[in-house]
């Protein structure tokens, strides 16, 4: 009997931090049966512009240490697996993923993972999960947890399905966001000088109210940022969540 045809995964990661521990974690993913995983970095600034935080004294701070046991270099990213490429930083985000949007054909994927690259991954099995068992359930997209206000998907963690990609006209809508960071390569002081990059969750909370397609997102984890495969960072760090989590 026949193989059937492989499936492909495309990993599409924002590069702004460059924690070595995230890219590390993330090649050693197991592979999952029947498929193909493609890894690339969407960087918006060259990893010599990133620097190793200070770390709390906190459990949260131990967590930002397994993220940063140094800075990933381009060399140590390629040398991982990673297609790397820089790109102008207009819009983080989903302006990310638009950039390798607009460079790849979509089509050729059957699933995508976009990601920010200050996450701590917990576990090597999370492909082997989504593809082998949760792949052939009807959801469109699959994001690590639920957003502040709920429902909000900002491209810090999600999986998308082919499908959804196509109902979104094969990139996401940017349309409301104003802010262009073009040249700049530092990590603004003011985190309120970010805010205008929020607005690009809206396109596509509207599209899938729009279309009724709620009932086909679903999440790993109810607790914000926390979720049983990953942590996410907030601004580059983990101790920069919120401490409820």
């Amino acid at each position: 009997m026949k193989n059937s045809k492989l499936k492909k995964l495309a990993v599409v990661v924002s590069g702004w931090h460059f924690p070595y521990g995230f890219y590390e974690v993330m090649s050693k993913q197991h592979i999952p049966r029947g498929w193909v995983v493609d890894f690339f970095v969407v960087s918006h600034r060259d990893p010599s512009h990133a620097t190793m935080p200070k770390f709390e004294d906190s459990k949260r701070g131990e967590l930002d240490k397994k993220l940063y046991t140094k800075i990933a270099t381009v060399e140590d990213m390629e040398r991982l697996g990673f297609t790397y490429k820089e790109y102008p930083n207009t819009i983080g985000d989903w302006g990310n993923s638009n950039q390798w949007l607009d460079d790849n054909d979509y089509k050729k994927y059957d699933l995508f993972l976009f990601t920010h690259d200050d996450n701590l991954l917990l576990r090597y099995d999370m492909f082997k999960v989504v593809c082998e068992e949760m792949f052939k359930e009807n959801w469109l997209i699959l994001t690590n947890t639920v957003g502040v206000p709920a429902g909000s998907l900002r491209g810090s963690f999600e999986f998308f399905k082919k499908e959804m990609i196509t109902l979104m006209g094969g990139k996401f809508d940017l349309s409301q966001t104003l802010l262009d960071r073009t040249g700049k390569k530092d990590n603004p002081s003011d985190w309120v000088e970010l805010y205008d990059w929020n607005t690009t969750v809206y396109p596509l909370t509207n599209l899938l109210t729009k279309k009724k397609l709620w009932e086909r997102v679903i999440t790993f984890s109810p607790i914000y940022r926390v979720s049983l495969f990953v942590i996410e960072g907030e601004r580059g760090l983990i101790s920069n969540s919120q401490t409820n989590n």
